[in-house]
């Protein structure tokens, strides 16, 4: 079982890592150098929005410009042309998360978790580190949504910091 669970998360990060690669080359505009426009960042969240742990600005400041969500239909398939920056799912689309790095995050360290804040519990545990260095650049991944009807938070981490904490809702 716990191989079969390794699989499955090695080939969901070859396929973040590809398609992150995937729309970082065919977003750049001419002359640009190629360097993605941030789109989101850790502050951007309101300032009246009570979030369950504050990041730690300066760690996400040190290794990232923007993280953001976004979705993609019901049963599409991967393509980041058709991603949509959001915080506001529907039940069965896809639960996309996108971030450009400054520079690059070692192996082993980037993980994340979902925070349910009405039952004040993580949904999602975070996983496994993503086993390969990142970046600089953008990466982005999509997986199924497999939260209900709700409000909650995803936190990404860099080691034992959290970095970014990302409200959203699904209706």
């Amino acid at each position: 079982m716990s191989n079969k669970l390794l699989y499955v998360v090695i080939a969901l990060l070859v396929i973040i890592i590809a398609g992150g690669a995937f729309f970082f080359l065919n977003n750049k505009a001419p002359g640009d150098g190629g360097q993605p426009t941030p789109s989101a960042s850790v502050s951007e969240t309101p300032a009246n929005l009570k979030l369950s742990e504050q990041p730690n600005q300066a760690k996400f400041d040190e290794f990232f410009t923007a993280v953001w969500l976004a979705k993609l239909p019901v049963d599409a398939k991967f393509d980041p042309a058709k991603i949509k920056k959001t915080t506001t799912f529907s039940v069965g689309e896809q639960f996309c998360t996108s971030f450009n790095m400054k520079k690059q995050i070692p192996a082993d360290t980037l993980t994340s978790a979902v925070y349910d804040t009405v039952a004040k519990k993580d949904v999602q545990p975070r996983g496994i580190a993503f086993p390969q260095a990142l970046g600089p650049g953008n990466s982005i991944g999509c997986e199924p949504l497999t939260q209900g009807v709700g409000q909650y938070e995803f936190k990404m981490y860099l080691g034992d910091v959290l970095v970014s904490v990302i409200p959203f809702e699904v209706k």
